[in-house]
């Protein structure tokens, strides 16, 4: 692999809800389903500076196809450099007490591809303790332009639905999706496509390729 210079990474930032206990484990429908020890060991295997290739199973070219495109996806963010890293990852296992990771496995593996122009993050966060949908929360809220309000609302949505169930947020460009857990923990998917809170992909080709997305992962 070649040398990789990291992306600039948001540190993981959690948002108290009331509903922050509140765990999906297993029984998926239509969801795929990946454990947190998975998502730890794939992120440890991405390191400090990041992979050239998503470790996850995530076959993008047939997401776009599902979802009616009619055109390619690439890796990579658009307009990213030749040495960007198309996977970033942060959380494993750590006691430092600084870390939002601290006494409990988790990770956050984030895979960056671009369409029509446009950027498309695939987030794919696990945590042994806690709620999942809350870690991405933030970044959800940022991609869609959320009000306090309207985070709460869809995080509420968002926290209820069945694993494998895709949520979209009002904007159209941020799909959660909660996935099976194996019955440890809790892991969510969030896709994020586009800039400034839209996408010039329609509301439901976004939903789909989501939905294709929890689909694949394990």
């Amino acid at each position: 692999m070649r040398h990789l210079k990291p992306r600039a990474a948001t540190a993981v930032s959690v948002v108290v809800l009331p509903l922050l206990v509140g765990c999906g484990g297993g029984g998926a429908d239509n969801g795929g389903s990946v454990s947190v020890d998975r998502l730890v060991t794939l992120s440890e295997e991405v390191g400090k500076d990041g992979a050239d290739t998503c470790p996850l199973p995530y076959d993008a070219a047939d997401a776009v196809d599902e979802a009616g495109l009619g055109e390619g996806i690439e890796p990579g963010a658009a307009g990213a450099e030749v040495d960007e890293p198309v996977a970033t990852a942060q959380g494993g296992r750590t006691s430092d007490p600084q870390s939002p990771w601290a006494g409990k496995a988790g990770a956050w593996i984030t895979c960056s591809y671009h369409v029509g122009g446009e950027d498309l993050d695939i987030h794919t966060a696990g945590t042994e303790a806690g709620n999942a949908i809350n870690l991405l929360l933030p970044t959800a809220q940022s991609a869609a332009g959320m009000s306090s309000d309207e985070m709460k609302t869809y995080y509420e949505k968002a926290d209820k639905a069945k694993p494998g169930e895709p949520v979209p947020s009002q904007s159209g460009n941020v799909v959660t999706v909660r996935l099976d857990s194996g019955g440890k923990g809790d892991v969510a998917l969030l896709l994020t496509v586009g800039e400034d809170h839209k996408s010039k992909l329609k509301p439901e080709q976004v939903l789909e390729l989501a939905r294709t997305f929890a689909t694949q992962v394990k």
